[in-house]
């Protein structure tokens, strides 16, 4: 087979291009399927970088609202906001009460 009757594309027009039609097409259905595979790969690729910047941005929300409610739950914070209503600090700490597990 020479280059000249490549260019001419004897093959698709002799007696056994039916052989080499069916190639062709198994070919072209192969890259095209190929490429749909890799579209929807980086489709999926995009989505996991969206989702975990959308993560990291709930993390670090969830910490700073964790923080805010550690800082509202501190006794001194409690007693300011509960002063004007006539509740005082105790003087003494709270004696822990434990238990006996029964059996």
């Amino acid at each position: 087979m020479s280059i000249w009757s490549i260019i001419k594309a004897d093959y698709l027009t002799n007696e056994n291009a039916a052989k080499n039609w069916s190639f062709i097409l198994m070919l072209v259905i192969m890259g095209l399927s190929i490429i749909n595979l890799s579209h929807l790969a980086d489709a999926k690729v995009k989505k996991i970088v969206k989702l975990n910047k959308e993560v990291k941005a709930l993390r670090s929300e969830y910490v700073e609202l964790k923080a805010k409610v550690i800082k509202q739950k501190m006794v001194t914070n409690v007693y300011e906001r509960l002063k004007n209503e006539g509740f005082v600090l105790p003087k003494k700490q709270p004696i822990k009460i434990k238990f006996k597990e029964q059996k």
